[in-house]
């Protein structure tokens, strides 16, 4: 039966495709496995807690001196050309720095990308849970020393990619960072939601 699904939810996309609608970002199918973090208010959080969203996820860390703000403002924006469909998408942003991103920091971090704390979730954990996370979205992150900066230690190189799961948890686009335009990004997301349908 979940294949018959599966096959389904390819066809319909390859038959939106067909009727014009070219996705700016790139298509993909992958079910993501439920998995358990710590969000910035020091609670345990279930990537099943958001089933019935539609997610656009991020891996990053609060020290990251360019990549991550960008980003994040880019996923700012693209909420913001969103629309009336804004209520049915949330963010999760997922340290790839869990040594240093307590909950504490990481609500700093992201109440200046979402000040009222409604469309946007930070995650933490202990390293080995976050790299089981990376692991499945086939993300990539590694620890980069800064010998002539004792005070900052070490930088994290990191995959830059924004992924889009639907509300059944799989993933449906990648973003990579050339895909950099807010308003084609909201795009392709309501394009899914429209696919996929809300409940």
């Amino acid at each position: 039966m979940k294949r018959v699904v599966g096959i389904l939810a390819v066809f319909l996309l390859l038959s939106y495709l067909s009727h014009g609608y070219q996705f700016y970002g790139y298509p993909y199918i992958q079910k993501i496995k439920n998995f358990t973090l710590i969000n910035q208010d020091g609670k345990e959080v279930s990537f099943s807690d958001f089933r019935g969203k539609y997610l656009l996820v991020f891996f990053g860390y609060t020290f990251c001196p360019d990549v991550c703000p960008t980003s994040m403002l880019r996923i700012k924006e693209t909420l913001d050309y969103l629309g009336s469909y804004k209520k049915y998408v949330h963010v999760l942003f997922i340290s790839v720095d869990p040594e240093r991103d307590t909950p504490e920091l990481l609500k700093r971090f992201i109440s200046f990308y979402d000040p009222s704390g409604k469309y946007i979730t930070g995650l933490t954990g202990k390293p080995e849970e976050i790299k089981k996370v990376a692991k499945m979205f086939k993300a990539y992150y590694e620890k980069v020393p800064i010998k002539d900066n004792p005070e900052v230690g070490y930088l994290v190189d990191h995959t830059a990619f924004i992924y889009l799961i639907d509300k059944k948890g799989i993933l449906r686009i990648i973003f990579r960072p050339a895909n950099d335009d807010p308003k084609r990004i909201a795009q392709d997301i309501i394009q899914v939601i429209k696919i996929f349908g809300v409940e």
